[in-house]
């Protein structure tokens, strides 16, 4: 069953249901108030006619004063209260039923051959003495007429009103609809054809509808952003990749064709493979600490980053000829990943190290929040590039990257790296004087965006 179909059918049921039981609730409380109100009415009478029997100083018979008081459709019953027999029954000729010697209570209502009577006892004192209990019953049988016209009236005025909450619901059903349908249009014609489509959405509605629609279009942004992104990851690996395989295949030719009879040529062959298949092996390894990033487990712990920093200072001194050189506050108590940070450091000092022929330095400090610094004085990063270098395979100079052996994917898996370890991280840069890059440990764990900056 289609939505439109079951908010049709659920809203108009859920009225119909209402409307009953509201007219169920007028019924029952009309028809309680109408009774009561007859069986006051008796017992008002009833009090009236005991005054003027016990003020009877006539030689009048009783039965003459009681059928004076007989009730229209009514009738009145003598009981001796101590044999318990009934001596007199004053009936009117409309009343035809046998109505019972014993009833419950002083006053009430009951039903007697189907029909419903109010009945009211009270005692009296006879002139000669006896006490005799008086049961006036009278029938209720207008009462019960105009109750089933009230039913009859309520149950047409319930139809009637269903007829427009019928249609009001079946209009509703369209309206919650229209939207959704519209969105499920665009999906299937989305998957039809391959494309990205935006729903329509008119006017400055802030309805969940709207706001539905606002949200399709988002995501809808999103995905294509992120097909385009893959799209373009995918473009670059594969020339990333085809790159060092061409040059492979062309020594591994040139090995078979020339390499036995030329050992200088060999040499050049086997070191030209043996440095691309570094190169696809880097390739492939950045890569695949992007692709598990998501995957991987934090280990957070309190650390002090003064060993660490060393450790890793250690490590790239030990690695480059170059000069790594730190200036480390102590003590720098943060809580964070240790093994994670590490390759971050690595992955940053890394990249300094490239495009600088000096020395790097690194700072660790505190200034409202822990905080290190990685220094290079090369060539610098222009102030266009700047927002982009954390992006994957973007290069800041492609031919310069080329000759360093960068795939630009260090600093994109950098950005990533931070992000799960809840750091910021800020570049600033002068083209030909050097870059900067900071990581701030925030406080509140809230990851921030890039921050970037460039002096001159």
């Amino acid at each position: 069953m289609k939505l439109k179909h079951k908010i049709h059918l659920s809203s108009t049921l859920l009225m119909f249901f209402v409307l009953m039981i509201l007219a169920v609730v007028i019924y029952v409380s009309f028809s309680s108030l109408a009774y009561e109100t007859e069986v006051e009415r008796l017992e008002a009478e009833v009090e009236v006619m005991v005054a003027t029997f016990n003020a009877n100083n006539t030689e009048e018979s009783p039965d003459t004063i009681l059928r004076a008081y007989v009730p229209v459709d009514g009738l009145i019953k003598e009981k001796n209260q101590s044999s318990g027999l009934l001596n007199t029954i004053i009936q009117d000729p409309s009343v035809n039923v046998e109505f019972p010697n014993d009833v419950e209570g002083t006053s009430g209502r009951m039903a007697v051959e189907g029909e419903q009577f109010a009945y009211v006892t009270a005692p009296v004192i006879w002139p000669g003495g006896e006490v005799l209990e008086l049961i006036v019953a009278q029938s209720l049988g207008e009462v019960t007429a105009n109750l089933s016209t009230l039913r009859l009236v309520l149950i047409s005025v319930t139809m009637l009103a269903m007829i427009p909450i019928f249609l009001s619901s079946a209009l509703l059903g369209r309206v919650l609809t229209r939207p959704i349908e519209g969105l499920t249009g665009t999906m299937r014609r989305i998957q039809r054809d391959g494309s990205f489509e935006k729903l329509p959405v008119a006017g400055e509605s802030r309805d969940e509808l709207s706001q539905m629609g606002v949200t399709f279009n988002e995501m809808i942004g999103l995905l294509e952003e992120n097909y385009r992104k893959q799209e373009e990851f995918v473009s670059n690996a594969s020339h990333e990749l085809k790159t060092p395989l061409t040059v492979i295949s062309s020594y591994a030719d040139l090995l078979q064709r020339r390499g036995a009879q030329n050992p200088a040529l060999q040499d050049e062959a086997l070191t030209a493979i043996r440095t691309e298949t570094e190169r696809m092996r880097q390739l492939i390894e950045q890569l695949l600490h992007i692709a598990r990033r998501s995957q991987a487990q934090m280990d957070w712990q309190k650390t002090d980053l003064d060993p660490v920093l060393k450790q890793v200072m250690t490590a790239m001194n030990a690695s480059y000829d170059r000069e790594f050189r730190l200036q480390s506050e102590q003590p720098l108590i943060v809580e964070t990943d240790v093994q994670q940070l590490k390759q971050l450091l690595y992955i940053l000092l890394d990249n300094a190290r490239k495009y600088s022929e000096d020395s790097i330095d690194m700072e660790a400090g505190t200034d409202g929040a822990v905080y290190i610094k990685i220094r290079d004085y090369g060539v610098g990063i222009p102030k266009e590039s700047l927002p982009h270098v954390f992006e994957r395979f973007y290069r800041v100079d492609k031919a310069r990257n080329r000759e360093t052996g960068g795939f630009g994917l260090g600093l994109s898996l950098a950005k990533e790296l931070a992000d799960s370890l809840h750091l910021r991280l800020e570049i600033d840069s002068i083209e030909q004087l050097g870059t900067t890059v900071t990581i701030v440990f925030s406080g509140n764990f809230n990851v921030g965006e890039l921050q970037s900056g460039q002096e001159g």
